[in-house]
């Protein structure tokens, strides 16, 4: 028995008791409450748990809560006897003394760590010391549906890449989706390309408005441990970043100017430039292993009429764990990002156990873990589903659930990949809300969070987002609170149950997710992909 299953297995009847002190004196189903999603949240962000690091006590508490949780209503375990599907994940630390130097005829030039650079690697058996030759890439994308191709049969082999981040024409009316990120734009999917190609590492260029981020961010997350996957079989000896003036004084060496580059790397005709230099980098990172546990529970549908389809319902538990650095509150207690959406995840999970006969489909529910590590846990679950992937119909992912009250209007980020959007707007409008496009496509969130690894395992998958119109007198109050959110408690100790907080928000979108639920069991075929998407798959449409 776990030394944390009594506290938490009280904490599960806290729960229970809360929801069915809201319901009348008349027997049925208990519903999705205020109180219940109170309760989860103030438990999940409790300083007992820590911060629900990675290998820490607190997460390995937030695990059991959700077991048991999914044991005290009666529902199976998604992974054969178990509820819990354990992997090994790596973590590297880097090495403060890393170094990236340039060469070519005109001498040797150096780079500071952090300030100019920033670099790692997922490869225990990488050698100290990588020399290779440099190639531009320009954005390296290939994109047969949409007839781009960067690398023109380059052979990248044992060489080192410099490309641009995002995508060419990202801006309004531009190449791709305009302004708003494909898959190709963001970082990892470079790093994935540039793997596929044998390339021996990657240096992404950096700009704020490429990224949609400043800088610091990728100084700043790449200062401590990196966990990833060795189930993946790292390819590349290194991966990094470098800024754009480190980009310039590198291309320089090779008299060439970045925007010359840049400006042919926005036409189809761009082909890959080799730049007559060499790159060295040395780093000698330290690595240990971590458990990593999903928990899942799996509800059949039992209507008359059920079909043998699942539909996943996913929301991460992990967070940043604390800081022993700082002076004062050291625990990441994210109790938004991402109690919030366990919380939702978990109530709707009570909520379908206690009425099974009205399901047509089966739900697998899915508490995954090392999200803020780059989707990792959900990455796992997605290559190792406990049902073939063929009978999945889509990912319903709460993420950050609002907690600061009833929107008119809702928008679900990613559905405009796939036919997930008619589905999501005709369960709003059912509600009488006003379903409005993804307002997050500049910022690429799609594609920072767990319903991306969904995707790239070709199940179509949506994050639910409140909308920015609230109900009520005061139109701008729920957008206001979410804007003060994210620029005063996101990823910051500061991320707590606040006073302000109306659960009515969180219950709204959980009406939602059951109505998109009810929809994708009665709709004759699963959502497919629109023709542009990068996710579609050989044997699904």
């Amino acid at each position: 028995m776990s030394r944390f299953t009594h506290p938490i297995r009280v904490a599960v009847f806290l729960v229970v008791a809360a929801a069915a002190s809201c319901r009348g004196p008349a027997p049925g189903p208990v519903p999705v409450t205020a109180a219940e999603i109170e309760a989860h949240i103030r438990f999940l962000s409790d300083d007992a748990l820590e911060g629900r690091g990675l290998g820490s006590r607190g997460i390995a508490m937030a695990a059991d809560y959700q077991e048991d949780h999914f044991k005290t209503f009666g529902l199976e375990p998604a992974f054969g006897p178990s509820y819990r599907q354990s992997f090994e994940l790596r973590a590297a630390k880097p090495d403060p003394g890393a170094t990236l130097e340039v060469s070519g005829p005109a001498g040797t030039v150096g780079f500071r760590l952090a300030d100019d650079f920033v670099v790692a690697t997922e490869r225990e058996d990488a050698p100290p010391e990588v020399e290779a030759e440099l190639v531009y890439g320009g954005y390296l994308i290939q994109a047969p549906e949409r007839t781009w191709d960067d690398v023109k049969g380059y052979d990248f082999r044992g060489r080192v890449i410099l490309c641009e981040v995002n995508e060419p024409g990202n801006m309004p009316g531009g190449l791709f989706e305009g302004e708003d990120m494909t898959y190709y734009g963001r970082w990892p999917h470079k790093f994935e390309k540039a793997a596929a190609l044998g390339a021996a590492g990657v240096l992404i260029v950096h700009n704020t408005k490429g990224a949609a981020y400043g800088w610091e961010v990728v100084r700043n997350g790449w200062a401590g441990e990196r966990f990833f996957l060795p189930d993946r079989n790292p390819q590349l000896l290194f991966q990094g970043w470098v800024s754009e003036a480190t980009a310039e004084a590198i291309l320089a060496l090779a008299h060439l100017k970045r925007p010359d580059l840049v400006a042919k790397a926005e036409t189809p005709q761009f082909a890959p430039v080799p730049l007559g230099l060499r790159v060295r980098v040395r780093e000698r990172p330290a690595f240990r292993s971590v458990e990593g546990v999903n928990v899942g529970a799996f509800l059949r549908g039992r209507h008359k009429d059920a079909r043998d389809q699942t539909v996943i319902v996913s929301a991460h538990y992990d967070h940043f764990g604390r800081d022993e650095r700082l002076e004062g509150d050291q625990i990441y207690n994210g109790a938004v990002d991402n109690c919030s959406a366990t919380a939702a995840m978990l109530a709707l999970a009570a909520f379908y156990a206690q009425r099974p006969e009205d399901l047509k489909v089966n739900l697998l529910f899915a508490g995954v873990t090392a999200e803020e590590q780059l989707i990792l846990g959900s990455d796992y679950l997605a290559r190792h589903l406990p049902v073939p992937a063929s009978e999945v119909l889509a990912d319903i992912n709460f993420e950050m659930t609002n907690v600061w009250g009833e929107t008119e209007d809702v928008f679900a980020i990613g559905a405009n990949l796939s036919d997930l959007d008619d589905i999501c707007r005709r369960a709003a409008e059912a509600l009488g809300l006003r379903y409005t496009a993804d307002r997050t496509g500049r910022l690429g969130y799609v594609f920072r969070s767990d319903q991306l690894s969904f995707a790239r395992a070709g199940i179509p998958g949506v994050w639910l987002h409140q909308g920015e119109t609230a109900k009520g007198p005061d139109k701008g109050l729920v957008q206001r609170k979410f804007m003060e959110y994210q620029q005063t408690k996101y990823h910051k100790v500061s991320d707590e149950i606040g006073p302000d907080w109306d659960y009515a928000g969180t219950l709204q979108i959980i009406a939602w997710a059951r109505e998109i639920i009810r929809l994708l069991a009665e709709s004759p075929a699963p959502p497919r992909w629109k023709p542009a998407s990068a996710f579609q798959r050989p044997g699904r449409p």
